[in-house]
């Protein structure tokens, strides 16, 4: 049955990953001029000196993708809970490491001599804390399921 709750669960965690693709993740300030990260590039670094100073950020799509994948082949599931459980700890992984490339690279980016500031983090750099909470979310309801099947079969 795909109406569950976790199922929702697990469809946020996609759409909050595929909105995120779309919405800056870090911005950048050196002096009047403003340039961001997302997911895929930096964003607004043309006219600036430093394009070659920045470090390649192709993790961060790749972690994105598999997260997204990973959550819509938990929902598809449905019939082997134990498989989804272990698919949505593998997830979880994935988001941990999303979030820890996130802040890694922006650190990165704001020790360069000519950037020298402190990052400003976007909502979206914030998706992977509340995918995580989904996930857990996602995963307590299919371990309920799962007890209750359980219990279920215990009385027959």
């Amino acid at each position: 049955m795909i109406q569950r709750v976790q199922s929702i669960y697990l469809a946020l965690v996609f759409i909050l990953i595929a909105i995120m693709s779309f919405l800056p993740v870090v911005v950048f300030h050196i002096g009047d001029v403003v340039f961001y990260m997302n997911i895929f590039r930096f964003e607004g670094v043309d006219s600036l000196s430093l394009v070659s100073e920045l470090p390649e950020i192709w993790p961060l799509p790749i972690l994105a993708s598999i997260l997204a994948i990973l959550s819509i082949a938990s929902i598809f599931r449905y019939n082997n809970r134990k498989q989804q459980l272990a698919i949505n700890m593998i997830a979880l992984l994935f988001n941990f490491a999303l979030l820890a490339g996130i802040f890694l690279f922006s650190d990165m980016v704001s020790k360069l001599e000519t950037v020298a500031t402190t990052p400003t983090y976007d909502v979206a750099a914030f998706f992977p804390i509340v995918t995580v909470l989904l996930l857990i979310l996602a995963n307590r309801n299919i371990r309920k399921d799962q007890k209750l099947i359980r219990d279920s079969e215990r009385l027959r």
